[in-house]
């Protein structure tokens, strides 16, 4: 297992860590690696840059729901001239 605290120093919203360590902690090691790896792409979307980050999830939503299994790079990096 993958200590919480690694997730947690790099997750850019900083709420809710009790409901997002149990989520942790219910995940494989396997997940919590992609969870860890695809949040670097989140980190640069636009989704998550612009507006003052209004729109990251919590980060118990971002694991709760998976969120880390979705494709950020689709479409999301147009705007800054980034490609995937």
């Amino acid at each position: 297992m993958i200590e919480f605290d690694i997730f947690w120093s790099h997750y850019p919203r900083k709420v809710g860590r009790l409901k997002a360590e149990r989520y942790w902690n219910r995940m494989s090691e396997r997940d919590q690696l992609l969870a860890i790896r695809t949040l670097e792409l989140w980190k640069q979307t636009v989704q998550w840059t612009s507006s003052e980050g209004i729109f990251i999830p919590y980060g118990s939503t971002f694991l709760g729901q998976e969120r880390y299994r979705d494709e950020p790079w689709y479409n999301a990096f147009e705007e800054n001239g980034i490609e995937p």
